[in-house]
């Protein structure tokens, strides 16, 4: 408990706060139903974005993975919803700077190399949830979240011991202090939360899927009645 409180005041001190031609009667008929299709797409809302950044070992983030982790779940929300997990990473090579972790970033360098290796967008949601349920040391909890989502674990073992996990945190800071370029050094807290570009004050569930149906997203979790901001 003391090394946790004494890296997250070190933490604290760095900044982070954790075909054929058709008859024209068909023609005609198939060119209105395009127009039809297309009048729908411009239409159609797009989907919100949730805007995560995270700290591979920040306390406060691991508590909100049990948010996360209902909140995904929340009837039609992991499909209405673009879910964007971000890394909290700064500074320079090989001395990345992240969240409540030694220099260089072991920990976040294991996420990011799981993220690589994902099927889909939702592997990086459920990856990120087990990775904070579980007290393992991050190659052992990196290794079974992995298996358990059926990623390639031994492209993802390699990725962080080798150039490509270095390579995909230099990309990740690289975003980072492009997304926040008033952040290259200073105070950061973590969880940090967006929904459709606006800050969320409040990363408690409720809350948090309120300002999702309130940014368009159609599921059954906002009850058929979707609040536009």
């Amino acid at each position: 408990q003391a090394a946790r409180r004494h890296k997250s005041t070190q933490a604290s001190l760095r900044g982070w706060h954790c075909r054929p031609f058709a008859p024209p009667r068909c023609t005609a008929m198939a060119l209105r139903l395009v127009a039809l299709a297309a009048l729908g797409a411009a239409q159609a809302t797009p989907a919100p974005v949730f805007d995560y950044t995270f700290g591979a070992n920040c306390p406060f983030c691991k508590e909100f993975g049990t948010t996360l982790k209902k909140l995904n779940a929340a009837d039609g929300i992991a499909a209405a919803v673009d879910f964007n997990l971000r890394a909290a990473i700064r500074g320079a090579a090989p001395a990345w700077d992240c969240p409540d972790e030694d220099d260089g970033c072991p920990m976040t360098k294991y996420v990011l190399c799981a993220f690589s290796a994902k099927k889909d967008k939702q592997d990086e949601v459920d990856f990120m949830t087990c990775w904070d349920e579980s007290t393992a040391s991050p190659a052992s909890k990196a290794q079974s979240c992995a298996e358990q989502l059926k990623l390639d674990w031994a492209a993802i073992s390699a990725c962080a011991a080798g150039a490509e996990g270095a390579a995909r945190e230099a990309a990740a800071a690289l975003a980072f202090v492009t997304r926040f370029p008033e952040h290259k050094t200073g105070r950061f807290g973590v969880p940090h939360i967006y929904i459709g570009g606006v800050e969320q004050p409040n990363h408690d569930y409720q809350s948090l899927l309120s300002a999702l149906c309130a940014a368009g997203a159609e599921a059954g979790a906002c009850g058929g009645e979707v609040v536009q901001l």
